[in-house]
């Protein structure tokens, strides 16, 4: 019988170990870069849906703005408030003079 059996060798086996371990160490650094990545993705999603509702609550209040700035809603409001229309349509009739008024907050 041959006495003379192949053992590994022992340096292979430790470069076995060793590569080994470093295989498993990369395995788990590739999971938990899945794991911050997904998480970062859940973040993104939620900020990308708050800009949506930003830019919709931007466009609604353009809306809104332009609506009351609209010329016949102005003189409509102004009416209502107690505005006057210029006596004549001359243009040098178009300032108009307030009487005083007393002020709103005294210093007393």
């Amino acid at each position: 019988m041959n006495k003379t059996k192949k053992k590994p060798n022992r340096r292979y086996q430790g470069l076995l170990t060793f590569l080994g371990f470093i295989t498993a160490g990369l395995v788990v650094a590739q999971v938990l870069v899945f794991i911050f990545f997904s998480t970062q993705a859940g973040a993104l999603a939620e900020i990308n849906q708050e800009k949506e509702r930003l830019v919709l609550e931007n466009h609604q209040l353009q809306t809104e703005i332009s609506q009351l700035t609209f010329l016949p809603v102005l003189e409509d409001r102004a009416e209502k408030l107690g505005f006057l229309p210029p006596a004549s349509q001359d243009p040098w009739s178009s300032v108009i003079y307030l009487s005083k008024q007393l002020p709103i907050a005294s210093a007393n």
